[in-house]
């Protein structure tokens, strides 16, 4: 019976510490700001964002949002930060810090056929 009590504890232990540890899943309509949903409302019938992905990224402890649009020739000319003010890009020193030092990649919209 100690045999059994013991095993039940371990497993509770375990569940118990498994959910403090676990992240929580992005929800689009919580987690996703108005300013970017209304973009994205704009884009889903622009046919010039065919193709095209938006993505959020922690970058310096902030939420960053990279439009990634195939059709256009301006590569990392679509990333706002968490407020929606545009990121230009400074200089190449700007732009690889972004590359090297964004994390925690989520898709939130892509186009659909």
């Amino acid at each position: 019976m100690k045999k059994y009590i013991f095993f039940l504890f371990v497993i509770v232990l375990l569940v118990n510490c498994q959910n403090q540890n676990s992240v929580e899943s992005f929800n689009y309509e919580r987690d996703t700001p108005a300013w970017l949903k209304v973009q994205i409302d704009s884009m889903s019938t622009n046919q010039y964002y065919h193709g095209s992905q938006v993505y959020r990224y922690i970058w310096h402890n902030d939420f960053i949002y990279d439009i990634f649009i195939p059709v256009s020739s301006c590569v990392y000319c679509e990333v706002f930060n968490k407020d929606g003010a545009k990121i230009t890009f400074t200089g190449d020193n700007m732009l690889q810090d972004y590359l090297n030092n964004r994390k925690n990649e989520v898709l939130i919209w892509k186009w659909k056929d």
